[in-house]
């Protein structure tokens, strides 16, 4: 087989903890997830320097569901960024730490809409019977009301079109005060949620609705690896490459001509003459944590299953990296760490198997190339974990604990602040 490589690009801030320490001594027990904070820092500074470049108001509402960490939370507030929530629990986390939030999410219960409600939380509203919900506490309340159809395509999410003047209607007869239009386009063209905003604007003119805001929400790409690996993997992708010949075909786009602050720069320029007085908000999850986190896992031992099969059994699992829960693969290939000087070069090509009884627990299908051969007591690093990797699906399946995470940051003297991600958490 033809091997072909898609390795991450390089970041010099994850490249140099790996190259200039120890991770044995670092850490004492794996696997173990490591949350990078400047790198954090960074990505809002760029999305915070796209807004001002266009003379607009930096509204940036983490998107906290792309990771459960207190350390980020805490960091986004301090950074003057709102947090967007989908959860009664998130929302109980993120008000630890601010009041500028948006509660979003499907199936909102009383608890969740009454807290936001106590809190002046801006409630993202998803259906007509919600609305209605939230009229019931007699209490002043700014919501924005997501819309569902949007470039005829229609979402589970949302209120329709044909619906917004009804909504408008419970709205005069409450103490609601609509601040606001949302959507979330489930892909990751650019152009689609150009058209959105303008479909948007026309709604508002035509209806003359006084709006201050328009919530994209997230779905902004990052770029994983380099477009030539990406494309040359796409174009040569078969059922050859993968344990057992698992036929995969669909993927998160690894690499994209415009990504992080650049597609936000593309967004606003197609559409500032049109908003006039409107803002933007965003809520990023997975770009604001781009080359923000690594999954560490130990290697248990390399098991040969003959006709041209070779596993890496590792200590992670199928739920340390959700892609595999979306009948995908994270095409990443992790990096090899030795625990002992290299004895075996016998170059391998390996699947990366985890410690479920279960078939289907499996980290990587592919079969990765690795220069030297895996052995018990080595390390596996998967790069860029931190966006919707580590922990969306993490789970205490055979009652084995989460994994826990550590967070890393750089001192002025350059070296590390290194801390358990739960010190983070405002009790």
């Amino acid at each position: 087989m033809n091997y072909l490589g898609v390795k991450p690009l390089k970041n010099k801030i994850v490249d140099d903890f790996i190259a200039n320490d120890n991770l044995f001594a670092i850490f004492n027990k794996f696997p173990v997830n490591v949350l990078f904070l400047d790198n954090f820092i960074c990505n809002i500074d760029s999305f915070k320097d796209i807004f001002v470049q266009n003379n607009m108001r930096e509204n940036i509402f983490f998107s906290c569901k792309s990771n459960k960490s207190y350390a980020l939370l805490k960091t986004a507030v301090e950074e003057d960024c709102g947090i967007e929530v989908s959860s009664f629990y998130e929302l109980i986390d993120a008000l630890k730490y601010t009041k500028r939030i948006i509660a979003s999410g499907p199936a909102k219960e009383y608890n969740y809409l009454s807290c936001a409600i106590q809190n002046d939380i801006i409630i993202s509203v998803d259906d007509i019977e919600e609305l209605q919900e939230i009229k019931k506490f007699r209490k002043k309340v700014n919501v924005m009301l997501r819309i569902s159809d949007l470039l005829g395509i229609v979402s589970r999410f949302g209120i329709n079109i044909s619906q917004i003047d009804e909504c408008m209607d419970i709205i005069k007869k409450s103490e609601i005060q609509l601040i606001g239009f949302s959507f979330h386009i489930n892909n990751y063209n650019l152009n689609d949620r150009i058209k959105a905003i303008k479909q948007l604007i026309n709604i508002i003119k035509n209806k003359k609705l006084n709006i201050k805001y328009i919530d994209i929400g997230g779905g902004i790409p990052i770029n994983y690896c380099s477009k030539d690996e990406y494309y040359n993997f796409l174009k040569k992708n078969n059922r050859e490459m993968y344990f057992r010949e698992k036929e995969i075909n669909d993927f998160y786009p690894y690499y994209n001509e415009l990504a992080s602050d650049k597609a936000l720069q593309y967004i606003i320029e197609n559409v500032r003459k049109e908003l006039g007085d409107i803002e933007i908000i965003i809520e990023p999850g997975r770009s604001l944590l781009n080359n923000c986190g690594i999954s560490i896992y130990e290697v248990q031992y390399l098991k040969d299953l003959s006709n041209g099969y070779n596993l890496i059994v590792t200590n992670g699992n199928i739920n340390c990296l959700s892609e595999q829960w979306f009948n995908t693969d994270y095409l990443i290939e992790p990096l090899l760490y030795k625990k002992a000087a290299i004895k075996n070069k016998k170059v391998i090509l390996a699947s990366v198997a985890g410690n479920l009884c279960l078939e289907q627990d499996m980290i990587t299908w592919r079969k990765i190339k690795f220069e030297n051969t895996p052995e018990k007591g080595d390390l596996l690093i998967y790069y860029n974990t931190a966006g919707y990797q580590m922990d969306s699906n993490e789970s205490n399946f055979h009652k084995i604990p989460l994994i826990e995470k550590i967070v890393v940051k750089r001192n002025n003297n350059k070296s590390y602040e290194i801390k358990e991600d739960k010190l983070y958490d405002c009790k």
